[in-house]
């Protein structure tokens, strides 16, 4: 008989390549997975709000500009935009939102 594996039924936290924790403080925490497959040569980040589709746009840049945020952090990577929420009054909660990327933008659907 051949072996099966075991595979868990859920990820650990983190494990995902497909989520970003953002929290109503402005936190945006981009796990390993995400900065491994989509911010690995970016140190900056540059964000746009769709209000009409309530999506927020997370486009990675390589280099500074007067809009961009730079990207902190040692293991999980992240910015803190809490004036992107407020000017747009962004509702948002204390969690793991999905993502979809479409040219060279991270989109999330609150």
């Amino acid at each position: 008989m051949a072996f099966v594996k075991y595979q868990k039924e859920k990820n650990k936290k983190g494990i995902s390549a497909k989520t970003i924790g953002i929290n109503r403080k402005g936190r945006f925490a981009f796990y390993k997975p995400v900065v491994e497959k989509y911010l690995q040569d970016s140190s900056y980040v540059e964000l746009f709000f769709d209000p009409d589709a309530k999506k927020v746009g997370i486009l990675p840049v390589q280099e500074p500009s007067v809009d961009a945020f730079k990207i902190q952090g040692k293991t999980t990577k992240m910015i803190v935009a809490k004036k992107f929420l407020n000017r747009f009054q962004i509702p948002v909660e204390d969690k793991r939102y999905d993502f979809e990327y479409e040219d060279g933008m991270l989109i999330v659907q609150l």
